[in-house]
């Protein structure tokens, strides 16, 4: 019979998007590429591979392949603006994007992919993005993201909060949920995931509402405030209910 650690490690397996160039999701991605120059245009100054993609943190139940697309500052055009371009753009071609808070997302052959359209920030290597659920302008530096989370070690449970929070339909933004991931497990050992899934849990359950979550790349970014005092309460909720099942087959399936 399998242990829970087994268990909890067979269903980070199961979901898990392996970043590879001859994986679905990553020949998803390149077929892109064209119509995203298109679009860019002059202003294009690069398309790489980013989010949890990039950070091995990608489940196939969410998004499977992120693309952040760099742009000079486009003349006469504020963030918001480019972001609605390529919103349009993308709906004039027939894709069908959704809007999600600072990407599109639209289905390639049954898979999720997520565009990111970026400015490049002219001050050093950042990006400004825009930030739809709060209607702003931000700056950020993606690839200190990306860095960060794919150098932590906890990947693991990272995709297990993941698949959690899909299958408790919760919403959480990926960067908020892997920065508290984070910070829960600081002082705890590697290489124990079930466990320490349930630390995290018990951190969402008692602390997570009142913990203020700051963007690595700039605290003046509070990624804490993109969630409403309801929306932080489901997480909280869904969390205590985990831990008082503690039935694993609950927690991640």
């Amino acid at each position: 019979m399998a242990t829970v650690e087994q268990y909890a490690a067979s269903m980070v397996e199961k979901y898990r998007v392996v970043p590879d160039p001859g994986s679905a999701p990553h020949r998803a991605a390149d077929e892109l590429i064209p119509l995203l120059k298109q679009w860019g245009k002059e202003h294009l100054l690069g398309i790489t591979l980013s989010g949890a993609y990039a950070k091995n943190t990608a489940i196939t139940l969410a998004s499977q392949v992120d693309m952040l697309v760099a742009l000079s500052p486009v003349p006469g055009m504020e963030m918001k603006e480019i972001f609605w371009s390529l919103f349009e753009f993308l709906t004039d071609h027939d894709l069908e994007p959704r809007t999600r808070n600072v990407s599109m997302q639209w289905q390639s052959k049954g898979l999720a992919v997520d565009v990111i359209p970026a400015c490049r920030n002219g001050k050093g290597s950042g990006h400004v993005l825009f930030n739809k659920r709060t209607g702003a302008a931000v700056q950020t530096d993606v690839a200190q993201h990306v860095h960060l989370v794919a150098n932590s070690g906890r990947q693991q449970e990272i995709c297990a909060l993941k698949i959690w929070r899909e299958r408790n339909h919760l919403d959480f933004p990926s960067l908020y949920l892997e920065l508290s991931v984070l910070r829960a497990l600081e002082s705890e050992r590697f290489g124990q995931l079930a466990d320490n899934v349930l630390v995290v849990l018990r951190y969402l359950s008692s602390r997570f509402e009142q913990a203020v979550v700051r963007d690595p790349a700039n605290r003046d970014n509070i990624l804490s405030d993109d969630l409403t005092a309801s929306d932080k309460k489901a997480i909280a909720k869904a969390a205590r209910n985990a831990l008082y099942d503690e039935n694993w087959k609950k927690i991640v399936w």
